[in-house]
């Protein structure tokens, strides 16, 4: 008898019960139970940062934040606030180049307050969209970071890091 060369994966072949429940559930607006939870981890990250206690996960949590009200307003609400996203955006830059040269996470008072302002445009925003539009920018993000631009600062800025 010949030895088969590939592995059984009885996943293959399963059929996802849930798959109707779950399409039904992103074609509605965001539940008030995950609005409640983004907004939470985000707020407890920016005082993690006022507490001047923050690590890298309150770091990516704010990121993940300003990256998304940013993809939410280019797409769906027609470029709407994206001065102040954009002011949010190079506070998050600045905030990882003070860690790269000094160690310790921290905003300064403007991007501070660019990034409050950032999270509380994102609650807003999740009012008006459906969970399939949030999964879609979540996955768009998790490309964009594979691809290896994420958060660079100025190249100028850059080379005289690197120099």
């Amino acid at each position: 008898m010949k030895k088969r060369n590939k592995k059984f994966n009885p996943n293959k072949h399963s059929v996802n019960r849930n798959s109707a429940f779950e399409a039904i559930n992103l074609v509605k607006p965001v539940c008030e139970d995950s609005k409640e939870r983004l907004a939470l981890d985000a707020y407890a990250a920016l005082d993690a940062f006022t507490k001047r206690v923050a690590k890298k996960a309150h770091f990516d949590v704010l990121a993940s934040t300003v990256d998304l009200a940013m993809m939410l307003s280019q797409n769906i609400f027609n470029n709407d606030y994206m001065d102040e996203i954009n002011a949010a955006r190079e506070g998050m830059i600045r905030c990882k180049d003070r860690f790269i040269r000094m160690g310790a996470l921290g905003f300064d008072g403007e991007g501070y307050n660019a990034v409050k302002f950032a999270i509380e445009l994102y609650g807003e925003q999740l009012n008006h969209v459906t969970g399939a539009e949030v999964v879609k920018f979540m996955k768009a993000r998790e490309n964009h970071i594979r691809s290896g631009n994420f958060y660079r600062g100025a190249p100028a800025e850059r080379e005289r890091m690197a120099a």
